[in-house]
Parts: C-alpha cells; structure tokens; sequence
C-alpha cells in the first residue's frame, strides 16, 4: 500500500471543497468597525482545541466553550457583548452544513 500523507490529504481536500474555509471569521453585529473574531472551521481544529471542546462539552460548560473556541479572543468578545449562545448557535449552522446534503445525495462537504 502506498504511504499516504496526512498534509497532502488536508490540502486536497481544502482544494476539492473550497466551500469549507479553514478560519470562520465573524462579528457580533453589522456595525462599521465591529471586531472580527475568527475560530477554525471544526474540520480543521487543532488537538488542543479539539481537547479543550471536549472537556468543555463534558462539563456541558457553554462559557467554557466559547473559551476552547475563541482562545484569547474570548475577553474582548464578551466585552463587545458577544452571547456564548450566538456562538453556540454558529456551530450549530456550521455542523448542519458539515452534515447536508445536495439534490444528489451526496454530501455538502
């Protein structure tokens, strides 16, 4: 069997899916200025990032999500009246995608 490699194999599919960034950056509302956050795609979290979830989901922790999601990014999004629960609501709209379909069938990414 020919060795594979697991960075040619993330690359190909970033190329093969460019619908899936690797970085979701967003605001917390419209507003010229706004602070843009930006967390990675799950596709593409780290093993420190995925631990960090993990643990936080174990503890059915919401705050401690946002945290393991937003790393050092979390104080200013809470200080710009950021809602663990809009956050909560991205992932949800983002695992929705990870898991649909098109007309075919087949699957969205």
């Amino acid at each position: 069997m020919k060795k594979q490699s697991l960075h040619a194999i993330r690359q190909k599919y970033k190329e093969s899916h460019p619908e899936t960034p690797e970085w979701i950056e967003f605001t917390i509302d419209d507003h010229t200025g706004a602070n843009v956050y930006r967390i990675h795609h799950p596709l593409f979290q780290t093993n420190q990032e995925k631990r960090a979830m993990r643990a936080a989901q174990a503890d059915s922790d919401d705050f401690e999500m946002a945290r393991a999601l937003l790393g050092d990014q979390f104080d200013q999004f809470d200080e710009d009246g950021g809602q663990v629960s809009d956050l909560i609501l991205l992932l949800a709209s983002l695992t929705d995608t990870m898991q649909g379909t098109d007309d075919e069938g087949n699957p969205t990414t």
